[in-house]
């Protein structure tokens, strides 16, 4: 195991002095052509950003094509002895295998010739450090500069797999008191200003305005994600690892939180930046954290993390549609998530009498006290009600729906909504509690025993 330690970090030695060489002699080759032919300045267009408003707008800027110019230019230096030695040494040492380099001819065919990964390492390892030491120090050769590009090189070509950092920008949410809140698996933070200006060139952010220059954000806030993949080049879907998390902030708290895009970048070597819109809109109050919660988040996170929610398929289902509920547009769409996620949670296998059976076990599961159940059961029982009205076509306008508002001592369905939501928030937890050690069946069993001996 030594020796083989001892042979890598000889290996990333050679390759420095390698690459060094390579890289110095590349410089010299652009910079005296580059003397030759004047290179244009271009103009183009850079996103300004205030994190405070919460604004952004696009501002004219003029910079020399650089990278473009040592990229036009590669077919020479790859030819340069230097650059040659550095392709020989990298393709001797498999670095085509290490960053699982595949070069198909136009048949789908694997090619296996040494020549041609000599080429392509030249394109993807070299071409791609020129271009960016160039565009952060122009032909000139600067050590520091250059050790920190080798650094993130050499991280990315030694190092198995690939992590990849996703953030998700949270609409509709605040944090207060702090900055950020590390829950180890995932961090909430603010934005970059790399990030935002990324999201807006992907038309991956949305803005509720837009300028003739300009517009605003709709948050400074996201969620972030570090994954580590086994593979350099096959990932996979990151946006169940995303919602994940969006569910988890839900189930903790009231608050409509959503999230607008996906942005996924390498943590070293950041070649390509993908992002993915995911837009909602928003239907329900502001969702804030503060330092009083984190504590308490820590703790539910660990929980939630711990089951396997699809090995619950009665809980997949009762959290799936709780998470509809939070795009539905009518609260009547939201009454028929909520009371089928009920079912799901408590009438296993229930047969008869559906809309008692599920209030009074729910009654039993959440009430301290026989005041408190008994609310809890009138509130599901009317709720239970309405949804069949609501399914058989009956218009939330009728005499029948304010007849259940009334009973209730509610004003409106929005509050009716609200009360069922925190019912169905609180059950899921307590179900969520319970499956660290029982079975369904043995939850169902323990709250029917419970409702027996009057508990």
């Amino acid at each position: 195991m030594k020796a083989c330690e001892n042979k890598k970090e000889g290996g990333k030695r050679k390759f420095y002095e390698y690459l060094k060489k390579a890289v110095v002699t590349s410089l010299s080759h652009l910079k005296k052509k580059a003397e030759k032919e004047k290179i244009n300045p271009l103009l183009d267009y850079d996103f300004r950003i205030d994190i405070n408003k919460k604004s952004w707008n696009i501002t004219p800027k003029l910079y020399y094509p650089v990278a473009l110019f040592a990229n036009m230019n590669l077919e020479e230096i790859l030819k340069l002895p230097a650059v040659v030695s550095c392709m020989d040494f990298m393709v001797k040492n498999e670095f085509h295998k290490m960053i699982e380099m595949k070069i198909t001819d136009k048949n789908g065919k694997i090619v296996d010739d040494v020549e041609t990964y000599k080429r392509y390492l030249g394109y993807e390892i070299i071409g791609t450090f020129l271009m960016k030491y160039v565009d952060i120090k122009g032909f000139d050769y600067d050590e520091i500069t250059f050790n920190s590009l080798y650094n993130e090189l050499e991280e990315y070509i030694y190092t198995e797999g690939m992590e990849i950092i996703a953030i998700a920008p949270l609409l509709n949410f605040e944090l207060e008191e702090t900055e950020r809140i590390d829950l180890g698996d995932f961090i909430i933070r603010k934005i970059t200003e790399d990030e935002i200006k990324m999201l807006l060139s992907h038309g991956a952010l949305g803005e509720p305005l837009f300028l003739p220059h300009g517009g605003f954000i709709d948050t400074i806030w996201c969620v972030e994600l570090k994954v580590k993949f086994p593979s350099k080049r096959k990932q996979e879907d990151l946006t169940p690892h995303i919602e994940r998390v969006i569910t988890a902030l839900r189930l903790f708290k009231k608050g409509s939180v959503q999230y607008s895009a996906i942005l996924r970048y390498p943590k070293v070597w950041r070649t390509s930046w993908g992002s993915s819109g995911h837009r909602r809109v928003i239907h329900g109050p502001l969702y804030k954290l503060t330092n009083d919660d984190v504590e308490s988040l820590k703790a539910f996170w660990s929980k939630f993390k711990s089951l396997n929610i699809q090995s619950y398929p009665f809980l997949d289902v009762t959290i799936r549609r709780f998470n509809f509920s939070y795009d539905r547009r009518f609260l009547e769409d939201k009454l028929i998530d909520f009371i089928t996620a009920f079912e799901a949670l408590f009438l296993k296998g229930v047969e008869g009498e559906l809309s008692y059976r599920l209030a009074l076990r729910c009654a039993y599961s959440l009430g301290k006290d026989g005041d408190e159940r008994k609310r809890v059961f009138e509130i599901l029982r009317n709720t239970y009600d309405a949804r069949s009205k609501i399914v058989h076509g009956e218009p939330i306008q009728s005499k029948s729906f304010n007849k259940i508002l009334n009973k209730l001592n509610l004003q409106s369905l929005t509050e009716l909504s609200i009360q069922v939501e925190e019912c169905l928030r609180e059950s899921i937890k307590m179900f969520l509690d319970y499956l660290q050690s029982k079975s369904h069946d043995e939850i169902l069993k323990e709250i029917d025993e419970e409702i027996i001996a009057g508990g």
